[in-house]
């Protein structure tokens, strides 16, 4: 196996889109990320890192690291996992952390810390479900619709609260008004008063990611996230090919219940490891790919 890595994106996606569009709904927050950031390449200090390995078929495997933020795995062999280790550690050898499916990411902490690096630390567990159909919550009150800017200055509120709960990095000050520019944010509305909202993000190889799902406390516990959520899968599901994920926080039963009520299924986990960088005692988070990718 050979490693190859670049900080041009467009580059990367052309070597390795058609892998990690054979598998699109675990690859969904990669070829997200790396959709965003067409066009905004970095090179230099703090460079973003597009990396592949490939055999004698083709790719295998991909990472992909845009600072602050840590590694983000696709699904790929052992072997590529530690080739990936090697690789950043001469790239990037304060890396403050690492996310990937299944073993992925102990395989690459286990790599990481024979090179030289510091011990993981556990973060947020992920579960990956996807949704082909959905179950429709009857009995809400309320309605499903866009986003508008009207809004904004609430939902720019509660997205400050989601990050908080969450645990997450903050969010660009321009979020919400970016996503409801483009028709990506909506909400659940009851009694002519907004009460939760959700997002979705542009398909990506027929996957679109269901994202930002929040509802205030004050508003919590009457179905109205599970309303908005399977209102927003439905919308998408209508599209001929498409398919809806997200990511949710293991250990948070609530959401993981909901979403599997409304027909969302399991289908992988993903852990999110982060490392002490000890000359600095700092302790850096990874991005949520979507847990927000994510």
């Amino acid at each position: 196996m050979r490693a190859g890595y670049t900080t041009e994106v467009g580059k990367y996606l052309d070597r390795v889109g058609a892998f990690l569009r054979r598998r699109p709904v675990e690859h969904s927050f990669l070829l997200n990320a790396a959709a965003t950031r067409i066009g905004e390449d970095v090179a230099g200090p703090g460079s973003n890192h597009w990396c592949w390995v490939e055999d004698g078929n083709g790719v295998v495997a991909t990472a992909q690291h845009t600072p602050p933020h840590g590694v983000c795995l696709s699904t790929g062999p052992p072997e590529a996992v530690r080739i990936f280790a090697s690789t950043l550690w001469r790239l990037c050898p304060e890396l403050p952390g690492v996310t990937g499916i299944g073993m992925a990411a102990h395989e690459f902490a286990a790599e990481w810390s024979r090179l030289g690096g510091p011990q993981a630390t556990p973060g947020m567990r992920q579960g990956l479900y996807a949704a082909e159909e959905v179950n429709i919550p009857f009995g809400i009150a309320g309605r499903f619709r866009l986003a508008r800017d009207a809004d904004a200055p609430t939902l720019c509120d509660w997205l400050d609260h989601f990050v908080a709960e969450a645990g997450l990095a903050a969010r660009a000050k321009n979020e919400v008004a970016s996503r409801i520019d483009a028709g990506l944010l909506f909400v659940w509305e009851a009694d002519n008063v907004v009460v939760s909202m959700a997002a979705i993000t542009v398909a990506q190889g027929g996957v679109s990611r269901v994202q930002l799902v929040y509802t205030p406390p004050q508003h919590r516990r009457r179905g109205f996230a599970s309303a908005c959520v399977a209102a927003l899968t439905a919308r998408e599901l209508a599209i001929p090919g498409r398919t809806c994920m997200l990511n949710t926080d293991l250990s948070n039963p609530t959401s993981n219940g909901i979403y599997q009520a409304i027909g969302y299924r399991r289908v992988g986990e993903a852990d999110e490891l982060t490392f002490l960088i000890i000359d600095r005692g700092t302790r850096f988070m990874t991005e949520d790919g979507a847990k927000p990718g994510p």
